[in-house]
């Protein structure tokens, strides 16, 4: 018993407890420190992604127009801007691949026309996008996208798939998968 009060009596022996007991706090602390940091980190990193340019785009319906020595594309669509920052479509194209007679693949690009919707005739159900189109922070535009294409430009070719390519205000560009085109309609033919 003599040898347990001594070593309770022993400041040496109390100093060292307190000591174990500081720095396990220490050590909680800095635990709770170190995941309190790691989720700040991460949502920094995800508000810095939310801030980065991206455009997302819907397709609702396609058609072709065959309107006397070309081809009118229009497509309806809904663009999003995802992102806590605004945003504006600079350029929309519609990127094209054809087969050509010797079996090669070949790729044209045209400009959004908003111009065709005049000259085609047609009664769009919605209206025609006229560019830059300014798109703000998680908001949703939707119109139509107009392209002629000379059948010059393919001559013989097959059209093997059709791409939307919008680019916006800082250079970032957001392609669709291939489309296929829903309706065909010969304006040149007789009902």
């Amino acid at each position: 018993m003599a040898d347990i009060n001594a070593i309770l009596t022993d400041p040496r022996v109390w100093i060292s407890a307190l000591a174990l007991l500081v720095s396990c706090a220490a050590a909680l602390i800095s635990w709770r420190s170190l995941r309190n940091s790691s989720r700040a980190i991460a949502l920094a990193e995800r508000q810095e992604e939310r801030r980065q340019p991206q455009l997302g785009i819907y397709l609702a319906n396609g058609f072709r127009w065959l309107v006397g020595e070309r081809q009118v594309f229009g497509f309806l669509v809904s663009v999003t801007n995802p992102t806590d920052i605004n945003n504006s479509v600079a350029r929309a194209e519609l990127q094209i691949t054809y087969l050509v007679e010797c079996g090669s693949t070949a790729i044209c690009r045209i400009n959004h026309n908003p111009g065709l919707a005049e000259e085609t005739g047609k009664a769009l159900s919605s209206v025609v996008l006229s560019l830059p189109l300014r798109i703000d922070a998680h908001q949703t535009a939707s119109g139509w996208l107009l392209f002629s294409l000379q059948n010059d430009l393919i001559r013989n070719g097959t059209i093997d798939a059709h791409r939307i390519i919008l680019e916006d205000t800082h250079g970032v560009s957001t392609i669709t998968d291939p489309i296929m085109v829903r309706e065909w309609t010969d304006e040149n033919q007789k009902d």
